[in-house]
């Protein structure tokens, strides 16, 4: 009897244990279910629990979105109340209201929430495998509905983000005006390329007097590795947001349309600024955090950065 007894358990365990599928899928139900009452840490617990799931674009999605959550984005709030206060005139004014939505303000570099948010991206960003994140590889990969939902959530965190670079390395002021904010920093680097410190004069605001830069953005002695990644992170959030808008029709959202009306103000003054420098063209049509920190290596392309940075947050945010 009690051989029987345990080879009526043994096979009782055996049915009921669960395939790698269902255990994904019950992690994502379950996972769906924390989000709607906002307990984000166990969201990203069991989800992180079953492993990664890269082949997967609604686990991605839903572990994306755990992130955002634990970084205090709601995509209702965002779409709802931050969305309406973007300014899509001018690039400048695009730039002064994107700082001061409602999850921009930061008080220090790589704080929880902006960690959270660039992993929410990232795991999007990263998920078709190319050596550069694409909006037509993840149609590819994923098919065109998935990865446009995909290219959606990855657009809102990234002007979220985009917020949080700009209120921080700008130190803007609550009614977003460059350089009167908390901190001491006039500028968002200090510039030593000759053409930079020229842009950055003639783009005229509260850098025009002085090369006072964000500490936290040097790429001096001990802080170059970390001064680089982040100044690659505040170019990789433009050139990402270009790449999704550039590749996907909002134009059937009334909530997104502004969306692509900001991308416009972006995509004029890139093609402006390589036209004037060719030579800009490698960094402003790369989407790869991890390439763009390699390629900074090169004396020249560091100038370009500089270049860029006064092109378009010196002179865009005032």
């Amino acid at each position: 009897m009690g051989m029987i007894h345990f080879l009526l358990v043994s096979i009782l365990l055996i049915s009921c244990a669960k395939t790698p599928k269902e255990e994904v899928l019950e992690a994502i139900d379950l996972a769906l279910t924390y989000l709607s009452s906002e307990r984000c840490e166990d969201a990203i617990n069991i989800l992180e629990k079953v492993g990664r799931q890269n082949d997967n674009a609604v686990y991605l999605e839903v572990l994306a979105s755990a992130y955002a959550c634990r970084a205090g984005f709601s995509t209702i709030r965002f779409i709802g109340d931050d969305i309406p206060n973007l300014d899509t005139s001018s690039f400048a004014n695009l730039l002064k209201s994107v700082s001061i939505l409602s999850l921009s303000p930061e008080t220090a570099a790589d704080s929880s929430s902006y960690s959270d948010m660039r992993t929410g991206f990232n795991i999007i960003f990263q998920s078709d495998g190319g050596p550069e994140p694409s909006q037509v590889n993840r149609a590819t990969k994923y098919g065109a509905r998935k990865s446009g939902d995909m290219g959606v959530e990855a657009l809102l965190f990234s002007m979220v983000q985009l917020g949080k670079f700009i209120n921080y390395y700008g130190n803007v002021d609550a009614s977003g005006v460059k350089g009167l904010g908390a901190g001491v920093s006039r500028c968002f680097i200090d510039y030593t390329f000759g053409l930079a410190q020229a842009a950055r004069v003639a783009g005229g605001g509260s850098c025009n007097g002085n090369n006072f830069g964000h500490a936290d953005l040097s790429v001096l002695g001990g802080s170059a590795a970390t001064g680089i990644r982040r100044r690659c992170e505040g170019l990789m959030l433009f050139t990402n947001i270009l790449d999704i808008l550039q590749n996907m029709d909002l134009s059937g959202s009334d909530s997104l349309r502004d969306l692509e009306e900001a991308g416009d103000e972006i995509v004029t003054l890139k093609e402006s600024a390589i036209t004037a420098r060719p030579s800009l063209s490698t960094l402003l049509n790369m989407t790869s955090q991890s390439l763009c920190e390699t390629t900074l290596a090169s004396p020249a392309e560091m100038d370009n950065m500089e270049l860029i940075y006064a092109l378009f947050y010196e002179t865009g945010l005032q």
